[in-house]
């Protein structure tokens, strides 16, 4: 194993994720080496007045007082070479894993929730900065289930990528999410912590009710909230409020965190059973847990991948499948990433035998994507997939086409992360285009 590389005073241990943006790593300090930290690098050297532009938000963000639930900024600035980084506390667990495991939290709870967030996103705006994604899975567990705020670098000058949109992302802000934009504003991050609120109090999102809705839909935002059953009312009116269309009309974060402040939980409660467990789409991937990370990477400049012929898959054309909406899965911001791995593995063999098998265990990976192509290594160990995803507001505009690879363990596959995998084979390396 080679010696990590460092970032300013962290030290890199493993490729988290990499983007034509920036790369996203775990590390630690040597101050605090317990301490995970998720540090992302931008591909891209900067100067002259983009240099001072990322210098100032740097200067901000440090700047912020010391919070209790703003996860921490250990470190930010410019590597030897001129590229922006960003070092973060991070942890194993957050808020979506949380409802996972114990169900919809009670409102006492909700409401202490939102005053702790809202005090924290108020202080993030006070210093004229911009979230731009709040959901339960940019928030993290910390021990004794303290919550803290993270994912940082989604607005971040520089290291900020477009994100798809999501049923957080405030109505306003929806066309540029469509046409890959990064759009972000103070009152879009109250609706984000609003939905979240909602979905932490009854397990499932207001807007979305079923897996095949369009989370870009303008006309679901514009529907009234459904009061949850079991739930004080007046709690969902409150947060309601936060989750208007028309962002004019939303409290700013410091008026949200006192209006749940004031609020007396002792009204009368919507009918019905108050819901005992949460929505698929707030759930983790079926059968994957978070893992601690030791490899060393290699900290590579990006290289954007290339059209590829010549390949010789072993399954082809197999049938297009849509995959449920993960709403709350892993967009790929700053601290929130996390390394996966199988807490079952058995048998491959199965998979690569069925067609069938294969594109149905493909596209419960996906996220509304379309299958173009799928093959599996001469091992019959790893899959790999191109996969086309729709754009515009209802997949009518021009999307876009990844490539992905997984490892195959019994019925389930575990998403390729790390081209370090030492038991990758050279035709899902070469696939994946690693360095």
């Amino acid at each position: 194993m080679s010696s990590p590389q460092t970032v300013g005073p962290a030290a890199v241990h493993r490729l988290l994720h990499r983007d034509a943006v920036c790369s996203v790593f775990s590390g630690t300090v040597a101050s605090a080496p317990t301490d995970l930290l998720c540090v992302t690098v931008a591909h891209e050297r900067v100067d002259g007045s983009r240099r001072e532009v990322f210098l100032e938000w740097a200067a901000k963000l440090t700047g912020l007082p010391a919070h209790p639930h703003l996860s921490p900024c250990t470190a930010v600035g410019l590597t030897e070479n001129g590229r922006p980084y960003l070092a973060v506390g991070t942890s194993r667990r957050t808020l979506a894993d949380l409802l996972a495991e114990q169900g919809p939290m009670p409102a006492g709870q909700v409401r202490a929730l939102g005053v702790a967030l809202s005090d924290a996103v108020a202080v993030y705006h006070r210093a004229g900065l911009i979230h731009g994604a709040i959901q339960p899975s940019h928030i993290l567990v910390g021990s004794g289930h303290h919550l803290e705020l993270t994912a940082y670098d989604v607005t971040a000058p520089v290291l900020a990528a477009p994100l798809p949109p999501t049923s957080y992302t405030a109505p306003e802000h929806l066309d540029a999410a469509v046409a890959g934009e990064v759009a972000a504003s103070p009152s879009g991050d109250v609706y984000a912590l609003a939905t979240a609120l909602y979905a932490a109090l009854g397990g499932r999102l207001p807007w979305v009710r079923h897996a095949r809705e369009d989370a870009a839909d303008p006309l679901l935002r514009a529907a009234p909230v459904p009061h949850i059953p079991g739930v004080d009312a007046e709690l969902t009116d409150v947060i309601g409020a936060a989750l208007r269309p028309d962002p004019r009309r939303r409290p700013s974060a410091d008026a949200f965190r006192e209006q749940l402040t004031r609020l007396q939980l002792d009204g009368p409660k919507a009918p019905g059973p108050r819901p005992g467990a949460v929505a698929a789409g707030l759930l983790p991937r079926r059968g994957l847990r978070p893992v601690t990370v030791a490899v060393s990477t290699e900290l590579a400049p990006y290289r954007p991948g290339r059209e590829r012929v010549g390949m010789r898959p072993r399954l082809r054309s197999i049938a297009t499948a849509t995959a449920a909406v993960a709403l709350t899965g892993a967009l790929l911001g700053g601290a929130a990433l996390a390394t996966y791995a199988a807490t079952n593995p058995e048998e491959s063999a199965a998979v690569c035998s069925d067609q069938a098998v294969l594109g149905g265990r493909i596209s419960e990976q996906l996220e509304d994507g379309h299958i173009v192509e799928s093959w599996c290594a001469d091992d019959g160990d790893y899959v790999a997939a191109t996969v086309t995803y729709p754009g515009g507001s209802g997949g009518d505009g021009q999307g876009a086409t990844e490539r992905h690879a997984w490892r195959i363990e019994g019925d389930h596959l575990v998403a390729v992360t790390d081209c370090g995998e030492a038991a990758l084979p050279a035709s899902i390396a070469e696939f994946l285009e690693c360095p």
